[in-house]
């Protein structure tokens, strides 16, 4: 017996179960797939109702434009029918499109009881008749009926998370010990700070991997090292690696971590959503090469950590999501005050965080001075926090600089979502939200 709707799991779709939503549309006659009515199924493009495990229903979309969305299939298991799960599919894929951009929602339907039914409930109109080309759905109607409606008074969820996730940035590119002689260089003291950032909350742990003369490197072999032992000791801990533009511009070394064999493949990779200047240099990441790395982190299950110092980027980011670049739910981190980008006030962080895709997870971070600044705007605007020395190395005591460590920066997050009555969210928690499963 299936228990109530509030039992019931939205997410979207996984690319194992098309076969199992193909399934799901046979009872309607829809599942001739591929046909000349329909071509073969994005799984990127379907979200899915689940209950313990099993599918109970389907839904698709595509975009005939930026700002035209438009549905493809949709269908409930019949002993699911009259279960609210329809308008529950419907709400949500007319919220995914909305947060994308799209203003306009099209469907072809060809079953009168649902033609009134999108009428009655979400306040489509006709706008034409569309021939049919090949058996699909009714077989006695000969032809689609077209339907609009408008998407922008739709309700777009804010993307707020009751629990706080906390991503441990260890030791980036630019620091070195000089500057802070607390910071990790070795893989046995970047593993060391992770499993300590893990046992302090941390659910992400952000790696950037340094050769024995304690530069940045890309070497692959280095990250396995310190992915190896951190997962020796902490299975859980979502591990995630940079592909960073700022040292070094080509794709081959930027993405030969994510060729690391399955052992120590990383969960998550960074990913820059576009070209920047720092205060001494630029991130250079042009259109071809985010592409690049976007679709081989999708080609080896990788989670994208995109990365964001501008409303420009998210706009990207969605751009990217309709091209079929990058899949939902998505991850971002919301970088401010670093000279050249946006500067950290409440009033961007709540501006980019309106921007965001529907249903993505995010947290922020703040440069230099204004760390402890964004760690508190995030906690109390619901977002995650991104600490640690890679984004601000010191502390500031009065007029006095004073080296910080990365715990310092973990612990101060942790106190920042006590005061908004906020609680830490586990590794298991974030693999929840961004449906991302264990290397």
């Amino acid at each position: 017996m299936l228990s109530s709707a509030s039992r019931y799991n939205i997410r979207f779709a996984r690319p194992e179960e098309i076969r199992d939503i193909i399934e799901l549309m046979r009872p309607y006659n829809m599942h001739h797939i591929p046909s000349p009515e329909m071509p073969p199924l994005d799984d990127k493009r379907f979200i899915v109702v689940e209950q313990n495990g099993q599918l109970l229903g389907a839904a698709g979309y595509t975009f005939v434009s930026e700002e035209i969305g438009k549905t493809t299939l949709m269908a409930v298991r019949p002993d699911c029918a009259r279960m609210g799960l329809g308008k529950i599919l419907q709400t949500r894929r007319m919220q995914i499109l909305r947060g994308l951009g799209c203003t306009k929602i099209i469907t072809n339907t060809d079953r009168p009881e649902t033609i009134a039914w999108y009428k009655q409930h979400f306040g489509y109109r006709e706008i034409g008749k569309l021939p049919k080309i090949h058996s699909f759905s009714l077989e006695h109607v000969p032809e689609w009926t077209t339907l609009e409606s408008d998407l922008t008074t739709i309700d777009v969820p804010s993307p707020v998370q009751g629990k706080l996730l906390m991503n441990a940035a260890l030791t980036g590119m630019k620091h070195t010990r000089s500057d802070n002689p607390y910071l990790p260089v070795t893989p046995a003291e970047i593993a060391e700070a992770a499993l300590e950032a893990g046992k302090l909350g941390a659910a992400i742990v952000h790696l950037h991997a340094r050769d024995v003369d304690e530069k940045p490197t890309p070497d692959p072999s280095i990250y396995a090292e310190i992915i190896s032992r951190i997962r020796e000791k902490n299975a859980d801990l979502i591990i995630c690696v940079t592909t960073s533009g700022r040292n070094w511009s080509d794709l081959q070394k930027r993405s030969a971590v994510l060729e690391l064999p399955d052992d120590v493949k990383p969960d998550m990779a960074s990913l820059s959503l576009g070209s920047m200047n720092f205060p001494s240099g630029a991130s250079i990441n042009p259109p071809e090469i985010i592409r690049s790395l976007a679709l081989r982190m999708m080609e080896r299950n990788i989670k994208p950590e995109l990365e964001a110092f501008e409303v420009g980027m998210v706009e990207y980011a969605k751009y990217l999501i309709r091209e079929g670049v990058l899949r939902q739910p998505v991850y971002l981190n919301l970088i401010l005050g670093s000279l050249g980008t946006m500067s950290a006030s409440p009033d961007n962080l709540r501006y980019l965080v309106s921007r965001l895709p529907a249903f993505s997870t995010w947290a922020a971070s703040g440069i230099g001075r204004y760390h402890s600044k964004v760690q508190d705007m995030a906690a109390a605007m619901g977002g995650g926090i991104r600490t640690g020395l890679e984004d601000s190395s010191m502390h500031l005591d009065a007029d006095k600089r004073i080296p910080a460590k990365n715990k310092d920066w973990i612990k101060r997050a942790t106190e920042a979502a006590s005061r908004n009555g906020r609680e830490i969210a586990t590794p298991n928690d974030v693999r929840q939200w961004l449906d991302l499963r264990k290397s």
